[in-house]
């Protein structure tokens, strides 16, 4: 199914959250909504889900209007980040909940098959309080799939977890989705982790997207300041450039530093080990560059540099 959102915005008293929200989610994406913390995101989801009503614009689902429908006759999913399970039930109640509709029988095998497929079938009798935060997680996404919904929503369901559960839970959750082709609206503000599971990404600030694309495409040609500043890890190192009498901002990337030669000078002013390499940052005409390194330098050392660039809007 695909999601599409026309003109929507949500309003909180006489204030924006969310204003002119325009996306169009194709069938069987992965769409990673990123932004940082207060900017709309988690907004945007809970709009699609019926849990916000809006104040303007369309939501369709599959080409059909559902503005005005609960939750509950949207046919969506919806993963929490703090996983939302009932702490007074068992694995197998929690999974059962959204299915009490079905015969015994059908219930109990497709709990059976989804809970094998994600390696929880051994907790089924165990509560909530029982489980680890990825045991948690993987409950979570079971009872996603229990309902046969056609569309994910996801809400920072990582973001309780460690960093090694963190990146096999990403794993798991990108081959459910790409196994079932389902729809994902999935939110975050790891900018690291749009990257690693995205089909697209829709770049979100002070409630509006601000850029839509392939992780590629935003990651190579940012729109602006924000969009460069924010996506990429270490992000684009921005300056003030005059480029053919024109001032402008220009973005580097620390990749696009070549170290040791060129005909700028600066100096080391903070060094990061990044494990197979390092991320240097220095002083250059009262700006600072970051760029990475393969060779160890000493923090004040003088260093010769160039690099590409590409040109930033505001």
């Amino acid at each position: 199914m695909s999601v599409e959102l026309k003109n929507v915005e949500k309003k909180y008293g006489k204030n924006y959250a969310i204003r002119d929200i325009n996306l169009k989610i194709e069938k069987g994406e992965f769409f990673v909504l990123l932004g940082p913390s207060g900017s709309g995101k988690t907004t945007v989801l809970r709009c699609v889900a019926g849990l916000e009503k809006i104040n303007n614009g369309q939501i369709l689902i599959d080409g059909k209007d559902v503005t005005n429908l609960p939750p509950g006759n949207r046919n969506v999913a919806m993963v929490f980040q703090n996983f939302a399970l009932y702490p007074n039930k068992t694995v197998y109640e929690n999974l059962s909940m959204p299915i009490e509709y079905m015969r015994k029988e059908d219930r109990e095998k497709l709990i059976e098959d989804v809970s094998k497929r994600l390696g929880i079938n051994e907790l089924l009798n165990r509560f909530p309080s029982e489980l680890s935060g990825g045991q948690q997680q993987r409950v979570a996404l079971a009872r996603a799939l229990v309902k046969n919904s056609k569309v994910f929503l996801m809400d920072e369901p990582l973001s309780n977890l460690d960093a090694p559960q963190r990146i096999s839970a990403r794993k798991l959750i990108r081959e459910i989705q790409l196994e079932n082709s389902i729809t994902t609206l999935y939110v975050t503000h790891d900018q690291t982790e749009a990257m690693a599971i995205a089909d697209k990404i829709g770049i979100i600030s002070n409630g509006k997207i601000v850029q839509v694309g392939t992780p590629e495409e935003i990651y190579e040609n940012p729109v602006n300041s924000f969009v460069a500043s924010f996506f990429g890890n270490p992000p684009m190192s921005i300056i003030d450039g005059k480029i053919i009498d024109s001032n402008k901002k220009i973005g580097i990337r620390a990749e696009d530093v070549k170290i040791g030669e060129g005909k700028f000078q600066g100096t080391v002013k903070d060094i990061e080990f990044w494990g197979d390499r390092y991320l240097l940052y220095i002083s250059f005409n009262n700006e600072e560059i970051r760029a990475f390194s393969n060779n160890k330098f000493k923090i004040g050392e003088e260093i010769k540099f160039d690099f590409k660039y590409k040109i930033i809007g505001e």
